[in-house]
């Protein structure tokens, strides 16, 4: 699932500003970009974020706001006057605007820092509760966007029980048509006469046994009903448990499907299989 939050607080003379984004991703994959030297820290940043967002592809951004700041405590002069020096003939070679170089620059490691590469105490503290508030916002994010996810999934698992029930009353049609399907291409090819209806009755009771669907029907309504009870639960890292579901769901639409041997049917497999795809999209971008 994706997320995102962003916080921000007063720190020193102006604020600092935490963002948190994340993309589906089936591991806890953290990478922090910070205008601090956080060594000593980054293990408990990446601890509370793992037990709060579980699994994805997370980007921490923690940088200051430039609101009141002064430039000299927010920009390296000496890195930033080097790197001009460097550049302005490359930039004056390929005519490149003076604005789209600085850009460029200030967005090169260490160009932009607090003016200390540590924190005190105090502004751990600041750093740390702004961190909490842009969890908060991020988790926020991710259960709205995963209660619309739930939506999407009953819609479809009630749309796949609706065909399921609706293949009950094309069932006696389709037994009618086998069986004369059968009976003509039989006549076609041998005269009445020189088969035994009684033995062709056995055949085609043992025919029709092995075409019978009503096992299908059955695991796959129990397979729905798995299906949304998962998703009621408050397990947070469900979604391998919805796509094996999903996998069972396909395979007995499938068997059905196989077996249907009737247009109507046919097309409320079609109907079926069209829905289960919508729920194996989405279960792909959920943890």
């Amino acid at each position: 699932m994706t997320g995102y939050g962003v916080a921000k607080q007063y720190f020193r003379d102006g604020q600092i500003q935490i963002e948190i984004k994340s993309v589906n991703s089936r591991n806890a994959d953290i990478r922090i970009r910070s205008i601090f030297n956080l060594r000593d820290k980054e293990f408990l940043i990446r601890k509370e974020v793992v037990d709060s967002a579980i699994k994805g592809k997370i980007d921490i951004n923690i940088e200051l706001c430039a609101d009141g700041l002064q430039a000299g405590s927010l920009v390296n002069e000496t890195l930033l006057r080097g790197y001009l020096k460097a550049l302005s003939p490359i930039a004056t070679e390929f005519n490149l605007s003076g604005d789209s170089m600085m850009g460029s620059i200030l967005r090169l490691p260490d160009v932009l820092t607090s003016g200390s590469d540590s924190l005190t105490d105090e502004e751990w503290h600041i750093l740390e509760s702004t961190l909490d508030e842009a969890l908060d916002r991020f988790l926020q994010y991710r259960k709205e966007e995963g209660e619309a996810i739930e939506r999407d999934f009953t819609q479809s698992i009630d749309k796949i029980d609706d065909a399921l029930n609706r293949i009950t009353e094309f069932e006696p049609k389709r037994l009618i048509t086998i069986k004369e399907r059968i009976l003509n291409n039989l006549n076609e090819n041998i005269s009445p006469e020189n088969y035994d209806e009684n033995r062709f009755e056995q055949e085609l009771i043992y025919y029709i046994e092995k075409i019978d669907f009503s096992e299908e029907k059955s695991r796959l309504s129990q397979h729905l009903k798995y299906f949304i009870e998962n998703i009621d639960t408050d397990v947070m890292a469900k979604g391998r448990t919805l796509n094996f579901i999903a996998q069972e769901i396909g395979r007995e639409i499938n068997t059905i499907g196989s077996k249907a041997y009737d247009s109507d049917i046919q097309r409320l497999v079609v109907e079926m299989k069209d829905e289960l795809e919508k729920i194996k999209e989405q279960t792909a971008n959920i943890v």
